[in-house]
């Protein structure tokens, strides 16, 4: 019995050791393609020595190609053409930069509009871009005369609403409820005066 195992354990010895051998071998390979592989700097003065396949066949591909190779050629070697690509990447990047800003600016204006918006529509302004000093100005108008609204309202309309919500709990109906508290606020209010003239 022993000497049918070790022949067994010998095929899979030695199937173990191709397989191993095999996975090294493609390690191998892997690593000297990543060697293969360099990363250019486009602005780099290098030459390239690459040859091109001419296809027969595709002479337009050929001619895409040739420009490719024309356009990595000019961007490697030509200063000029390397300070405008910069320049333009700079210019590019500002301009991006300041539309963010912008964007943001605005964000920033809409929710103070929003915030503020009664304040801003009682001016009849209805743009959500409304300078934020504006609006500020807007708020402190508004409330002034919110202030002015609620001194009058106090001696006014607001004892009538007051009295008229109080009255419609026990009789369920809004007008009847109405009517009588205006009667009795004209009561409480006339009542006093003509005393004082009699």
């Amino acid at each position: 019995m022993i000497d049918q195992i070790f022949p067994i354990q010998l095929l899979f010895i030695w199937i173990r050791g191709v397989i191993v051998e095999d996975l090294d071998e493609i390690k191998e390979k892997i690593n000297q393609k990543k060697n293969e592989v360099v990363q250019k700097n486009i602005f780099e003065n290098t030459e390239k020595n690459e040859v091109v396949e001419v296809k027969q066949d595709k002479k337009s591909e050929l001619v895409e190609d040739m420009f490719e190779q024309a356009v990595v050629h000019q961007v490697s070697t030509n200063k000029e053409l390397q300070t405008k690509v910069l320049d333009t990447a700079k210019t590019f990047t500002e301009t991006k930069m300041q539309t963010i800003a912008t964007n943001v600016n605005t964000e920033y204006k809409e929710a103070n509009f929003n915030n503020k918006k009664d304040a801003c529509e009682s001016y009849g302004f209805n743009e959500k871009t409304t300078p934020v000093w504006a609006t500020n100005i807007m708020t402190w108008g508004y409330n002034v005369m919110l202030a002015i609204w609620l001194f009058i309202g106090s001696f006014t309309f607001m004892p009538v609403i007051f009295i008229a919500k109080k009255i419609s709990v026990g009789l369920k109906k809004t007008w009847i409820a109405i009517v009588c508290a205006i009667i009795l606020y004209a009561g409480i209010t006339f009542v006093p005066i003509l005393l004082a003239l009699l």
